[in-house]
């Protein structure tokens, strides 16, 4: 089955960018120091790579930025972190939303230099911020939380003036070659909706009817016996979703492209919940043919419009294959416009068999039709016509009488014509006296 998407002229696909990567696995020590001579084919297509925090980073993050450690200067600082959308710039947040969950939790690592080379142009040179960044130092072995300025990041600092002050006491800084990166918050490009389990509620409704091909069955053999045959046939199934049903208040969930797991594949259905997919099927039919005949088939299907509810699990999709799970809904609804039936269209059968179509046809060649529960059936006035089997008995009842008058007649006929012949002799004898006499 392919994947298709249909969408309205007006609502384009949404689109990952290429040259945006996301890894999950940590940068490690050695593969800091060393130096890329050649670069791999995926370095050379990622523009901008972001590294998502390990368990352990995020909970030491959480501890730094949120806990009471006593310190007077961090309790009256702001410090603030970017936020991407598909590589793109989209806000900043502070370090109070992290404490206080409002913040997403898909956080992640992104290299100063990447920062200054495709995000320092669109920030406003005046602000005076600070941001969240890790630094590690490879001869020490050692990584910190620190914080950088604004204006270091707006005027593209690569040398000795660039510092990153580590959190909380603040007592020691990092500079540019401690391997600085920066904390952004990735945002979800997408809502998955998976686990995908219909209601029993369902409303139909019948729309037109479509002619899907044409075949024909041949029943080569000198016996009278059921043929079957298939046809495949294509189409587009639409998909409505009602996005209302998924966008609710007590979800909270933000207006986004949304994929949709549906016959074993993932749909994508733009911001309005309208999709489609191609579709692959199989039509069935068959009847009981005459020996050595042949009939056409045409194959129609019929368009429903297919009112269902469903629950799903609502996934966050950040691209690259990243997903994390978000919320359960239950009692969204959709439509789905598809084929839900076909039925076979037969024309007259064509046979070389003429023996058959006459009025001394037996049973067994008697045409039929081929029930839903597979029994035959015949026509009322052929079964009534075949029951007529006295014909044969009332000619050879009429034969045989007709033998018998003849054979009465010939009797008759010849008795009379030897009384016949006796009287003309008597008579001739009474002649031939008479003369004598005389």
């Amino acid at each position: 089955m392919a994947l298709g998407v249909l969408l309205p002229m007006c609502c384009q696909a949404f689109v990952e960018r290429s040259d945006f990567c996301i890894e999950t696995s940590p940068k490690l020590l050695i593969d800091m120091d060393r130096r890329v001579v050649m670069p791999s084919e995926k370095q050379k297509k990622c523009l901008i790579t972001a590294t998502t925090l390990t368990v352990k980073e995020k909970d030491s993050l959480i501890d730094t930025m949120c806990t009471d450690h006593g310190s007077t200067t961090m309790k009256k600082s702001i410090h603030h972190f970017f936020k991407l959308h598909n590589g793109e710039l989209n806000g900043r947040g502070a370090h109070q939303e992290i404490c206080s969950g409002n913040a997403h939790t898909m956080l992640a690592w992104v290299p100063y230099s990447i920062m200054i080379h495709n995000y320092a142009t669109e920030l406003n040179p005046k602000e005076r911020l600070s941001y969240i960044a890790k630094a590690t130092n490879l001869e020490r072995e050692k990584t910190e939380l620190c914080h950088f300025r604004h204006t270091d990041l707006v005027n593209g600092v690569l040398d000795n003036l660039f510092t990153c002050v580590v959190m909380i006491f603040e007592d020691n800084f990092y500079g540019v070659e401690d391997n600085i990166n920066v904390l952004v918050e990735l945002q979800p490009l997408m809502y998955q909706l998976r686990n995908v389990t219909y209601l029993p509620w369902r409303n139909v409704t019948n729309s037109y009817k479509m002619h899907l091909g044409n075949a024909m069955l041949k029943n080569p053999s000198g016996q009278r016996k059921p043929i079957y045959g298939s046809i495949n046939y294509a189409y587009v199934e639409k998909i409505r979703l009602n996005t209302s049903s998924i966008y609710t208040p007590e979800q909270q969930l933000e207006k986004l492209p949304l994929l949709l797991e549906h016959r074993g594949s993932v749909l994508e259905l733009d911001k309005a919940g309208e999709g489609g997919l191609d579709v692959h099927e199989q039509a069935y039919f068959g009847r009981t043919m005459d020996a050595k005949s042949d009939v056409k088939v045409q194959i129609i299907g019929q368009w429903v419009d297919q009112h269902r509810e469903f629950s799903a699990d609502v996934y966050e999709y950040y691209g690259h294959g990243l997903v994390r799970f978000k919320l359960p809904i239950t009692g969204a609804r959709l439509t789905l416009v598809r084929i839900d039936g076909t039925e076979p269209a037969f024309e007259a059968p064509e046979s070389s068999n003429l023996a058959k179509a006459s009025l001394f046809r037996d049973m067994d060649a008697a045409p039929a039709k081929l029930s839903v529960n597979g029994s035959t059936e015949f026509n009322e006035w052929e079964a009534e016509e075949e029951g007529s089997s006295f014909y044969p008995w009332f000619v050879i009842s009429c034969l045989l009488i007709g033998i018998v008058l003849v054979i009465v007649i010939y009797g008759i006929v010849r008795v009379y014509n030897k009384k016949q012949k006796e009287r003309q002799k008597y008579e001739l004898a009474n002649t031939n006296n008479t003369q004598s006499c005389a």
